[in-house]
């Protein structure tokens, strides 16, 4: 699985932002997701609680990028 969760920033607030295009393959579906975009915990889109599903991805890759860390 390519770590497609590096495109999205963690918010202190548990959402994740696409800070890049991003194309993820989900078993539900390819899903495409433009910069900006914002998913909230329990909210779904396209079939997928894509907040709850990028948690998973970045637990099992190891680690996240969080809004702190990212250069303003």
């Amino acid at each position: 699985m390519e770590q497609s969760f590096r495109s999205f920033c963690r918010n202190a607030d548990g959402s994740w932002t696409c800070i890049a295009p991003a194309t993820l393959f989900h078993p539900q579906g390819r899903i495409q997701v433009a910069p900006g975009t914002c998913f909230y915990p329990g909210t779904v889109f396209m079939g997928v609680d894509l907040a709850a599903w990028l948690d998973a991805q970045a637990a099992d890759a190891g680690g996240v990028r969080s809004s702190q860390s990212v250069a303003r």
